[in-house]
């Protein structure tokens, strides 16, 4: 649950930047903390003035707060710091590249936060939009939290994009743009249509099987090995119809299939600069599907050995229906097709992006879940600049505005009785 709640922390850290937020104390830090060594895993040594600039102006992680979440991320020994006297002069990352750094950062919660009732409920309603919009009503009532807690919540969270709230058949339903960024009108009607309840379980049958083809849900009624319920069945119909689960297509001949995928998270978890490593990743995931589900001849018994063994040897063995079967990849320029002994073999474009996208594609295909698409590169890339250079960039533009106070009516109410009674 620690880790689960480390991530919640860099959701909101990412969703709060720019806003200045009283209600939470120990969250924020824990996000900045999250935020901070996710995007310094596996670099050098940084000096401490670059990263002061990089992590305000990409991080939303201001100078003030900056030493506090080092001396964090050094007591669970994500980074050394070099110091003279009490001032940083550097930092030195000591995060292996293949470590989960929100494990790390969950001890730390484990044994040293303690979150106040408007922290406590953030995390609840966080934790439960990741997985699936739902009904406000229901939310409060599952939360347990304060009314006024609850309210003073989703008013932080629609403020600042954490959370939207929409009206559907009369019913308002709550979603996370940070979880799910398109369609959410459709998305919020989907789950007073079909029950929350379905429209979770619809996903998380999704997640387990990602890339699975839409032809074989709608005629099978099934995903994976599970077999849906009708009202599953038409969700999976409605969410692809209207592009809620993107799903890539392949040509084939006279025919063509499309493969559903989860729906698309927000620039939070899936920043600009990442969104073409994820449209490849989804395109290997539906080559590999295609022969293992959908075979002309000769079908692929195990997809994911086949990723594996495209990071690993760079090529795959030549097949009768690899001209098909991996077209896509060669049209996003993912690898190409060469001649082999029994037909044409794919051969991986070793770019870093390439690289990226399979290895995406292996995490989608074996665990489900979307994960590293939120690291900011741009940002990474200015960590190993020196400071002359950060100072150029931020003053290339236009200075980022002091963070927008979110204002507590209840507690400006309470400061005015004060000043009346003084």
């Amino acid at each position: 649950m620690s880790k689960k709640i480390a991530e919640l922390s860099f959701d909101l850290q990412s969703g709060l930047a720019a806003f200045d937020v009283p209600d939470y104390d120990d969250l924020k830090t824990v996000g900045m903390a999250a935020t901070l060594a996710i995007h310094i895993k596996g670099l050098g040594e940084i000096d401490y003035g670059v990263l002061r600039g990089v992590s305000g102006y990409y991080m939303g992680i201001p100078s003030t707060a900056l030493d506090t979440v080092l001396r964090i991320l050094k007591e669970v020994g994500h980074v050394e710091l070099v110091e003279n006297g009490r001032k940083i002069t550097a930092v030195i990352p000591n995060i292996p590249i293949f470590d989960e750094v929100y494990s790390g950062i969950g001890e730390y919660i484990k044994s040293e936060c303690s979150f106040n009732e408007h922290e406590e409920t953030v995390l609840a309603i966080l934790s439960s939009l990741q997985d699936a919009p739902a009904n406000h009503d229901a939310l409060l009532t599952s939360s347990g939290a304060d009314k006024n807690v609850f309210k003073r919540t989703l008013e932080i969270g629609e403020t600042s994009g954490l959370i939207s709230s929409h009206l559907a058949r009369g019913r308002n339903i709550l979603i996370s743009p940070i979880y799910f960024a398109d369609n959410l009108d459709g998305l919020a009607d989907a789950a007073v249509a079909a029950g929350a309840s379905n429209l979770k379980s619809t996903l998380k049958h999704l997640k387990g099987n990602q890339g699975w083809p839409l032809s074989i849900a709608l005629a099978e009624g099934r995903i994976g090995t599970v077999n849906l319920n009708p009202v599953e069945r038409s969700l999976v119909e409605k969410l692809s119809a209207e592009g809620m689960i993107k799903p890539p297509t392949i040509k084939f001949g006279s025919k063509s299939e499309s493969f559903i995928f989860t729906p698309r998270p927000g620039g939070a978890r899936l920043n600009a600069a990442n969104r073409e490593i994820y449209e490849r990743a989804m395109a290997l995931i539906a080559a590999v599907r295609k022969g293992q589900l959908l075979p002309d001849q000769y079908q692929i018994k195990y997809p994911l050995k086949i990723l594996e063994a495209l990071r690993d040897k760079g090529f795959l063995g030549s097949n009768s229906e690899a001209g098909t079967q991996y077209h896509n990849l060669v049209v996003l320029r993912v690898g190409t097709l060469k001649p082999g002994a029994r037909g044409m073999q794919f051969h991986l474009l070793k770019t870093d992006e390439n690289k990226e996208a399979l290895r995406l594609a292996i995490k989608l295909l074996s665990t489900g879940s979307l994960s590293g698409m939120e690291v900011n590169k741009d940002a990474r890339l200015a960590l190993t600049k020196d400071e002359t250079y950060i100072q150029s960039l931020i003053s290339a533009r236009e200075i980022k505005a002091k963070p927008k106070l979110i204002r507590n009516e209840e507690a400006d109410y309470e400061y005015q009785q004060l000043l009346l009674k003084l």
